[in-house]
């Protein structure tokens, strides 16, 4: 069935006419209304008269309670000395009319404040309801009882306390109920009367004829219906009038207070309260009728207008305030307009955060995807132009891309955004993108459907990162990893050469072990230098003074060249032959004196068809005369590293005045140019 919509001023005469029809029931219901609230307004009076009531006198339980703490850390309580406990009690409550006791849980008293005086609890044990709040609450209040004087009844504040070796003990403090009386007096509402009642249905005091009463039971009519915490009720009391009564139970001393008044004081006034009220409905009606219809032009004014300029909000149009003397129609109309906005810079906002985001942004309402909104990201990873574009938010049709996820290709209907408009998720998938103009881009991409409220799909978004360089940098790390695995395969081989020959030539284990450990220390330094060039080379100069500097002071050693450099391979055979030819020295050559000295030089010697020929020379000076012998391993070794064709040669020889050792090395060109870091 359609709903029948009309103007604001229809509305408005038919409230008219439904007010004047039915006037009279109007005011009836009006008159019994209040009457009501009335009657519920005095009930919750009467409740919350008996809780402040509550409030009051359990503040001078609590004060009880807080005097019993502070005891229960006597020291002569620790000691056991009761006699001493005694004489503090009676310090604390002299010129009282207070009652402190000490007794264990058999009901035996151990200390009084007043020796000799019967006890201000009975003489008894604990109850188990009893012991149980005393467990759970930590305190006792107990039910009214009469004390010794004639016509005197009391109460008592108990709490467990710990004797010697932790024995449970029962301190207690008792008082006169007209202690209570005295205390809730100057809190009782005039024409109110109060009364507590213990657990029992005893009365512990009453704000009138509280002597008569104190001690005595409660008419069963009146306290059978004092039921659950907290309520209110229509009883008789003793004198046998109505009261309206409100009451509340304690959670600490389940007693309950009770707040009275009589029904006659209450319908008294409710009853001229009644009458004023009807009659002055009756007048405002009447004049109510007569201003309704000024008012109503005024509203259906304004209403009009705010309906003009919600519309204006809703088609994100500029909207007007609405000038009308209605103050809530005027809030109203500046809520709306301070909401556009609002809605208008959050809007400008969130297409600044999509346009700087740097992460490619689709949105799409079309069903079949095709037709998209991009932000400035998007529009750059695609290869789009991006200057002088238009703000985010206008739609254009996808470009023409290929895409392939593990390799195989994907259509565009199983692509992230059009998947998320038949409700599938995307999330955190890889996709490499072939553009029209050849690129290809790296995405991981998620992608959700866009809800309505009422939970259909409307639209689906996309987000992507470009990863294209970190898919290139894990490229790169691979062919790394790969050139790494041929470095050390050929430095395993160089150490499985030098180790073979070593054993070949050694003449014992511990010579095998030093000479092997040496050489593998020569080559540590080369790699070391080597690292911290990527494996890149090496510059000749650094080589020479890791190589030899291990083994004599570099002050010995006069270097002189150019900077060239060595490829790793070549770097790692210098290192070895410096080694051997700077030891050899040391035991027989120019080093094994303090006056010989060595010169290395090297340089680029010419260059063809690409090719560098690295000539470096190794002169010994100042040494004992030199005498031509049988090459050892260390010259093996030379011939071994540096005797190939392609690497180039060594050639050794032996002058009186010291060792030559002359080194040919192939470098290609860009190599041996390019400059050490």
């Amino acid at each position: 069935m359609k709903l029948v919509r009309r103007s604001a001023r229809a509305h408005l005469l038919g409230l008219i006419a439904a007010v004047v029809l039915p006037v009279w029931l109007f005011a009836a219901y009006l008159l019994v209304a209040y009457a009501l609230h009335e009657q519920s307004r005095l009930e919750q009076e009467a409740r919350w008269t008996a809780r402040q009531m509550s409030l009051v006198v359990e503040g001078e339980l609590a004060s009880l309670q807080t005097l019993l703490d502070g005891l229960s850390k006597s020291p002569a309580l620790a000691a056991q000395d009761w006699q001493a406990f005694g004489s503090e009690a009676r310090r604390i409550v002299q010129g009282t009319d207070q009652i402190i006791t000490l007794r264990d849980f058999d009901g035996r008293d151990l200390a009084s404040s007043q020796p000799g005086r019967t006890p201000d609890l009975p003489e008894r044990p604990l109850t188990a309801p009893e012991h149980e709040q005393l467990q759970l609450a930590g305190i006792l209040v107990s039910d009214v009882y009469a004390a010794p004087g004639p016509n005197e009844y009391r109460i008592a504040v108990a709490k467990q306390v710990s004797g010697a070796k932790g024995v449970p003990l029962l301190l207690s403090i008792s008082v006169p109920t007209e202690r209570i009386r005295l205390v809730m007096l100057p809190a009782v509402p005039d024409g109110w009367i109060i009364g507590v009642g213990d657990r029992e249905g005893r009365y512990v005091a009453r704000s009138k004829l509280h002597d008569q009463v104190t001690g005595r039971p409660g008419l069963p009519e009146y306290v059978s219906k004092i039921v659950g915490r907290s309520g209110s009720f229509h009883s008789r009391n003793f004198e046998g009038n109505t009261l309206l009564a409100g009451y509340y139970r304690s959670p600490y001393s389940e007693w309950f207070y009770t707040a009275n008044i009589p029904l006659a004081d209450v319908q008294a006034p409710l009853w001229w309260s009644l009458a004023q009220i009807g009659a002055t409905g009756l007048a405002a009606l009447l004049i109510s009728l007569a201003l309704a219809y000024v008012v109503g032009r005024r509203i259906t004014k304004a209403t009009g207008d705010l309906a003009a300029s919600a519309d204006a909000l809703g088609s994100g149009r500029a909207g007007q305030e609405v000038s009308t003397s209605v103050a809530e129609f005027a809030s109203i109309s500046k809520a709306m307009i301070a909401a556009q906005h609002a809605i208008s810079k959050r809007t400008r906002e969130l297409e600044t955060v999509l346009e700087t985001v740097p992460a490619a942004v689709w949105f799409t309402y079309d069903p079949q995807a095709h037709q998209v909104i991009r932000n400035r990201f998007a529009a750059e990873l695609m290869g789009l132009p991006t200057e002088g574009r238009d703000l985010f938010g206008r739609p254009d049709q996808v470009i023409a891309t290929l895409a392939y996820k593990d390799g195989q290709p994907v259509s565009r209907e199983d692509r992230p955004l059009s998947k998320a408009m038949r409700g599938e998720n995307t999330s955190n998938e890889e996709f490499v993108y072939t553009l029209p103009t050849g690129g290809q881009r790296y995405l991981l991409s998620s992608a959700r459907p866009i809800r309505s409220p009422q939970g259909s799909i409307i639209g689906a978004v996309q987000i992507s990162l470009d990863i294209s360089e970190r898919k290139r940098g894990e490229e790169q790390r691979q062919l790394l990893v790969n050139e790494l695995n041929h470095r050390v395969k050929n430095t395993l081989a160089v150490v499985q050469a030098i180790a073979g020959q070593i054993l070949r030539n050694a003449t014992g284990l511990e010579q095998a072990r030093t000479a092997l450990s040496a050489r593998l220390v020569s080559l540590a330094k080369a790699h070391d230098i080597l690292t911290r060039q990527n494996w890149s080379g090496a510059d000749v100069a650094e080589v020479i003074a890791a190589s030899v500097g291990s083994h004599a002071p570099i002050e010995r050693f006069d270097l002189s060249g150019d900077k060239i450099w060595l490829p790793p391979n070549t770097a790692l055979s210098f290192a070895l032959a410096f080694h051997e030819l700077t030891t050899n020295a040391i035991k027989h050559g120019a080093l094994s004196n303090t006056k010989g000295s060595v010169s290395i030089s090297w340089q680029i010697e010419k260059h063809s068809e690409g090719i560098s020929i690295l000539e470096l020379e190794w002169r010994e000076q100042g040494g004992p005369p030199v005498a031509p012998g049988k090459a050892g391993f260390g010259a093996q070794l030379l011939q071994r590293v540096f005797g190939g064709e392609k690497s180039g040669g060594v050639e050794l020889i032996y002058e009186r005045a010291g060792v030559r050792c002359l080194f040919t090395v192939q470098l290609e060109r860009q190599q041996a140019l390019k400059p050490a870091d």
